[in-house]
């Protein structure tokens, strides 16, 4: 039987139910009062927002902004898509076709696996492996597409490792995918927090011809309930080729969420700079609990972003396992939410443990009193 899903891990009674959430993968949230203060008349601006028809595909403001964050990349090059949830479903539906071979760099989100599959391709998994502390093999992608391949699909940040290629390991990515002018999907949304740990994994579309960057406002910005996310590239025929796909649906944003998100954008330092703030302190929370809890997990601080994957080492692990029976038993006996690597796919002797809310404080000291009273002698 296939294993339950990260969706639906979230949506089950348990985790709707738990009082923390250890495994988040949004920054801390933004209110909407915190959000207008950052500008003296944002709210009686936000108020005058008409309600007609906003522009089909965006707004040309709002795609300027985000043009201005690559390099080589104009307003043409950006397409808006309401979440990369949507951004996902209609890139494989314009790209992939049944028999395309697709390449995934795993761990992963699970769409990402999922949605080439739903499209009929043949989808190889190219593995980040503990032992390597995840560091995905290169030479073994070069294997991977000695066979003719659509597309690979790659995350940096990785979720939910926490790898970040340095320039030279992006360098190498590239000629490696650039010899067969094979198609890069790089998922950034991570990408951002903290700030100044960005590296060679941060706007690969800007770096190769043939790449479409995926970002938005949900993970770093910590706005997930605006719905706004983003592909960039240089490649024309893919923009026009996703156009074609989304004049089939909906081909509007809201325009006071695109109000938002301009503003959102405008004050992206300090917002990044707030949650960075939020991020480092949590990592810090982090490694002290693991470095006292050494006993029953290993763990390792991510490169970049906020997502950590530590490994189990208590009862249940001889075998890499018992990761979903603990995540069982603290979303049942202690009401705290900790996602499980079979979610991921990743074999079940690790969990995902996001460190970008100021709540992680009160969740890990939750664990530690349930460790407490069933591991410790």
């Amino acid at each position: 039987m296939p294993h339950q899903t990260l969706q639906q891990f979230f949506d089950s009674p348990g985790a709707n139910q738990a009082q923390f959430n250890l495994s988040a993968s949004a920054a801390e949230p933004f209110g909407l009062d915190e959000l207008l203060s950052l500008e003296p008349d944002a709210a009686d601006r936000f108020r005058q927002v008409s309600l007609d028809y906003p522009a089909r595909h965006g707004a040309a403001d709002l795609k300027d902004q985000i043009a201005a964050r690559y390099d080589g990349i104009d307003s043409g090059g950006v397409l808006l898509t309401s979440g990369l949830d949507d951004a996902l479903g209609m890139l494989f539906l314009t790209l992939i076709e049944p028999g395309d071979r697709v390449v995934v760099l795993t761990p992963a989100y699970p769409p990402h696996l999922q949605l080439p599959a739903w499209r009929g391709a043949e989808v190889v998994e190219w593995a980040g492996r503990p032992e390597a502390n995840w560091v995905p093999d290169l030479d073994e992608l070069r294997r991977l597409i000695q066979k003719p391949t659509k597309m690979v699909i790659t995350t940096f940040p990785q979720n939910p490792t926490g790898f970040m290629p340095d320039d030279a390991y992006a360098a190498e990515l590239i000629e490696i995918l650039a010899a067969k002018d094979t198609l890069l999907v790089a998922d950034e949304i991570y990408q951002g927090l903290p700030m100044g740990a960005e590296s060679g994994g941060a706007n690969l579309a800007s770096r190769y011809e043939h790449a479409i960057s995926l970002h938005g406002l949900s993970k770093t910005s910590g706005m997930p309930g605006l719905r706004i996310g983003w592909m960039a590239t240089q490649d024309r025929e893919i923009v026009a080729e996703f156009i074609k796909t989304r004049d089939m649906f909906n081909a509007y944003l809201p325009a006071p969420i695109e109000f938002l998100a301009n503003m959102a954008l405008r004050h992206s330092d300090h917002i990044l700079q707030r949650n960075s703030t939020i991020v480092e302190s949590g990592l810090d929370l982090a490694e002290e609990f693991f470095k006292r809890r050494g006993n029953l997990f290993q763990w390792q601080r991510p490169t970049a972003g906020s997502l950590t994957f530590p490994r189990w080492l208590g009862p249940g692990s001889a075998k890499n396992s018992g990761a979903k029976a603990l995540s069982d038993r603290l979303l049942s006996e202690a009401q705290l939410t900790l996602a499980p690597s079979t979610c991921f796919a990743a074999g079940d002797a690790n969990f995902r443990v996001g460190a970008a809310r100021r709540s992680l404080g009160p969740a890990l000291a939750r664990l530690d009193a349930f460790l407490s009273e069933n591991f410790d002698d």
